[in-house]
């Protein structure tokens, strides 16, 4: 395996070849990756090394960058720099939806951390997730997922105040979600619904993700419900889009 300082140099970029100069960039560094050309830490060389390499400005290394990112081939870090992305995550969405055990099925580590906890009255969308009354008192909770000690989720959800009295206070308390709802008598809960798509980050879902905001991330709205039916939570989670791939389980 070869050093960063050792990374093939000999392939260069051809104006007027009637392809994007930024794709020409994206195309050679793919090249690199696939034969493992980075070193052991698979950590790129910097926008400036690389705008020097091929002589061209950062904001076109910066595209190629993007653009290798949005192949699922690299993860761009901020304040870290761009490292080869070893292979994405398989992230199962099924009824029974759970982060550790998700991570834990693939051998990877999971942890999870709360960032804040409000009470607010619930807005018309909401509520109406909720099944509630518009301005009926819900708690907004902000939570960080990590795997392997790198951020792969990033979600706000709201609960029922009236029915999840001091759920902030639980979760400080306990470890996870499941046994926080489990002190309230929900011992099982399930996913009713589940919408998927895919945008630019807002700037407080990139810094939490750690990711550049021109890198897409892909975010799942969705509602769980106890086993009687009724709503216990809305959210949307933000996964950061080159560290995880969806799958829809169909459950039986």
């Amino acid at each position: 395996m070869t050093s960063n300082d050792e990374a093939p140099r000999s392939i260069e970029v051809e104006r007027g070849a009637g392809v994007a100069v930024w794709r020409q960039i994206e195309q050679i560094l793919a090249a690199e990756i696939t034969a493992n050309g980075f070193g052991e830490d698979g950590r790129l060389p910097s926008e400036g090394e690389l705008a020097k390499r091929f002589d061209v400005n950062r904001h076109t290394v910066r595209r190629a960058m993007l653009g290798l990112a949005a192949l699922g081939l690299v993860s761009v870090e901020q304040g870290r720099g761009t490292f080869v992305q070893p292979g994405a995550i398989d992230y199962t969405i099924g009824r029974r939806t759970r982060f550790t055990e998700n991570l834990q099925r693939q051998q990877h580590t999971a942890a999870g951390k709360m960032l804040s906890a409000s009470r607010a009255k619930a807005d018309p969308g909401v509520a109406k997730a909720l099944g509630l009354r518009a301005g009926v008192l819900v708690y907004r909770i902000e939570t960080l997922h990590e795997s392997d000690g790198v951020p792969l989720t990033y979600a706000r959800s709201w609960y029922p105040a009236g029915r999840f009295a001091d759920l902030p206070a639980v979760l400080e308390r306990v470890d996870g979600t499941t046994k926080a709802l489990a002190e309230f008598g929900v011992h099982d809960y399930l996913r009713k619904w589940s919408r998927i798509g895919s945008v630019l980050p807002e700037p407080e879902v990139a810094r939490r993700l750690n990711i550049n905001r021109q890198q897409p991330v892909l975010w799942v709205e969705n509602v769980d419900v106890d086993l009687d039916g009724v709503p216990i939570k809305y959210g949307v989670t933000h996964f950061a889009a080159d560290r995880v791939q969806l799958m829809v389980e169909h459950d039986v």
